[in-house]
């Protein structure tokens, strides 16, 4: 009895599984509705997002905090979540990879979900420690500080 109750609870999660993880990743056309959304709004984003994700980006890490300027007052940055600076989840050794591909993608959702001049913050990583900026410059862009 306990083997058939574990088998059935096993099966049981495998299909929970299988049925929600494609309900919560976006698709390949969700993409690419993001990037053209973005392009829509503000035609200088993409080619500023190209720039910044085709480098090797870590957190936390220069080039990612500085960002990409665009139309020279504007800015798209990836800058360490404050909140995981003070609990812990991150600290200056910390070095957080960020694929390009990811990159892209998740800056093309800012955009797209952010107002209607693609100006928003999104919050990213499996421990949500990556917030993605795409803001004018110096209006909110926080300041980040990495105590010792």
């Amino acid at each position: 009895m306990a083997r058939l109750s574990i088998t059935i609870s096993f099966i049981l999660s495998l299909c929970v599984l299988i049925f929600t993880t494609s309900s919560l990743a976006e698709t390949d056309r969700e993409w690419a509705q993001y990037q053209a959304q973005c392009q829509y709004k503000y035609p200088t984003i993409n080619p500023a997002i190209d720039l910044l994700c085709s480098r090797n980006l870590h957190l936390p890490g220069v080039v990612a905090s500085i960002g990409q300027n665009f139309d020279r007052t504007n800015k798209v940055a990836i800058v360490p979540n404050p909140q995981c600076l003070k609990d812990g989840r991150m600290n200056q050794n910390s070095n957080v990879w960020i694929p390009e591909y990811w990159c892209r993608r998740q800056f093309w959702k800012v955009c797209a979900q952010g107002n209607d001049r693609g100006r928003g913050q999104q919050i990213f990583g499996g421990r949500g420690c990556q917030q993605f900026y795409i803001s004018d410059w110096g209006s909110s862009m926080p300041k980040i500080v990495i105590a010792n």
